[in-house]
């Protein structure tokens, strides 16, 4: 069962599949500007919201029909290329706009023989392309 989608690539819970985000933050916020003024509290001046930014952690892992390698690379691309695209879950997108991979990070779990990857984790770090 199709739960979401991300750079053309379906996040699917089934019994042949499992790739979903295995946690998702977010961080909403806005700009102020401070004012000092002698002798008294400083006043803030709102400027304008902040770009929206999210962590998704995904693990990949060989075992749920999930080629780990081929999965980062694909991501490490798209990072590197400077893709954006909208992040849905459901079937509505988490914001307004299109997302960036800004970092990646990684921790492949388990390396077999002849170096094939079987289990990793990575963490997107994302962030709204305005």
């Amino acid at each position: 069962m199709a739960i979401g989608s991300y750079m053309g690539k379906t996040f699917t819970v089934s019994d042949k599949k499992i790739f979903a985000p295995a946690s998702f933050t977010g961080s909403i916020g806005t700009e102020y500007a401070e004012h000092k003024r002698p002798l008294k509290k400083p006043t803030s001046q709102y400027l304008s919201p902040k770009a929206d930014t999210y962590s998704e952690e995904l693990l990949l892992r060989a075992q749920d029909g999930v080629n780990p390698r081929a999965m980062r690379d694909f991501f490490k691309k798209a990072c590197e290329q400077g893709k954006a695209d909208y992040f849905i879950i459901g079937s509505k997108p988490i914001c307004n706009n299109q997302l960036v991979i800004t970092d990646i990070s990684e921790d492949w779990q388990s390396v077999v023989v002849n170096g094939a990857l079987i289990e990793c984790k990575l963490t997107l770090s994302l962030k709204e392309y305005v």
